[in-house]
């Protein structure tokens, strides 16, 4: 028996072939859903990539997923549109201004129309795991996954939102058009909003928790520990807090800096440091920094990490006292995840999908209060039986996530069993 034919939407891995340049989850999740399908072996699957053409994007898929991995590209000239490209660049400004233009208007842009009428062949499925379908894919099965409905319920924080061309406008307008298809929320608790404010039939959405890649663990190795802290300037003789997330208003970082401070204050305490890892938004770096700047004597306490590379994130996990995450709203929340499975006792807020996340192996708090910020800092700080008993439940609690259960549940559904 043939197998079915299932055409993935790889453009979001293309997208993000750098690592330096902060993967987000959807990214990771993206990652591993694919590797578990085709590991799977349950269909004949052919990825798309709604770009021109990408070498290094084919490279990176023949070395992490295989060479036999068919890639269909959004133009059918892109080789030679990416050829253009590097004419392009070598044609020297000041002297081949006119030459530029008019490989422009007259092949660069008539190879691209034409290029863009690319005939894909039919597909039995069709898995997209963000954004709409290009016009190009056809199957008769469609499934989107579904992350979270925050511009609709924060659009102060997305102004693109109001932009006709933001892909999550387009998600949107799909969605109420009420097309044949099928979804894959990331929580239940994302699956009751796009239920409600999106008036998704229930039946339409299946849940598929997301899970920590492997490279998360409990690491034990002091010396290594060490190592890493050095690598990213955080003092190796303090204890610290630590924090890993986009830096953007929706996380809620200054509220958990500032009654960090406030209990150390409270306490006279000098021998830790809250250390905030992650990307960040340009628009709220300003504000971030010039919070920090106003603690004053204090503000050595908190230090920015930057970015972290994934190699080094165990060990950061692994080597802090506590983690935090008070976050506004979370469509999932991976990172607390991967500190529950790093051994680091966390602090999550009790709001959107946290709760399914953290269970019981955690400290959960409103987002929005100061004095259950400052105590479950002095609990996890002051009572060492305590931390350590959440740490280890964190540990077993990360063991119920996986991402071979998450496309097993995906394989189910699309299988109808």
């Amino acid at each position: 028996m043939n197998k079915k034919t299932l055409i993935f939407d790889a453009s979001v891995i293309a997208e993000n072939l750098c690592a330096c340049r902060g993967r987000s989850g959807i990214y990771f999740a993206t990652y591993n859903i694919l590797y578990e399908l085709l590991k799977s072996g349950d269909f004949d699957i052919s990825l798309y990539c709604d770009v021109l053409y990408n070498k290094d994007f084919i490279k990176f898929i023949e070395k992490n997923f295989g060479k036999n991995v068919k890639i269909y590209f959004g133009n059918r000239f892109g080789i030679f549109l990416e050829k253009m490209e590097v004419l392009d660049n070598n044609l020297h400004k000041s002297k081949h201004n006119i030459l530029k233009l008019l490989l422009n208007v007259f092949v660069r842009k008539p190879v691209k129309f034409l290029g863009n009428h690319i005939n894909l062949p039919n597909f039995d499925i069709a898995f997209s795991p963000v954004r709409v379908f290009s016009k190009k894919i056809k199957a008769e099965e469609k499934y989107i996954v579904l992350y979270d409905v925050i511009p609709v319920l924060f659009p102060e924080y997305y102004p693109q939102y109001k932009l006709k061309k933001f892909w999550f406008n387009d998600l949107v307008n799909y969605i109420k058009s009420k097309p044949a298809c099928k979804y894959f929320a990331i929580s239940q608790s994302a699956k009751n909003d796009f239920v409600r404010l999106l008036d998704i039939n229930p039946d339409d959405i299946t849940v598929i928790p997301l899970a920590a890649n492997d490279n998360f663990y409990h690491e034990k190795d002091n010396k290594k520990i060490k190592k890493v802290l050095k690598k990213y300037n955080i003092p190796t003789d303090k204890k610290y807090v630590f924090s890993l997330c986009t830096l953007e208003p929706r996380k809620n970082l200054i509220r958990a800096v500032k009654t960090f401070i406030e209990f150390i204050k409270k306490n006279n305490i000098d021998d830790m440091v809250f250390v905030l890892g992650g990307a960040h938004w340009d628009e709220f770096i300003g504000k971030l920094e010039k919070e920090i700047k106003n603690l004053g004597e204090y503000k050595d306490k908190i230090i920015r990490a930057g970015y972290v590379m994934d190699e080094d994130l165990a060990a950061l996990y692994s080597g802090a006292e506590f983690f935090v995450y008070t976050s506004q709203y979370e469509g999932f929340g991976l990172p607390p995840l991967e500190a529950m499975k790093c051994g680091c006792p966390v602090i999550t807020s009790n709001n959107s999908s946290l709760p399914e996340v953290i269970g019981d192996a955690g400290i959960m708090i409103d987002f929005d209060n100061d004095k259950q910020h400052i105590d479950a800092y002095e609990r996890y700080y002051f009572d060492e039986k305590y931390r350590k008993s959440m740490a280890k439940k964190g540990l077993e609690h990360s063991k119920y996530f996986s991402w071979d259960k998450t496309a097993k549940i995906i394989i189910n559904q699309i299988k109808g069993k």
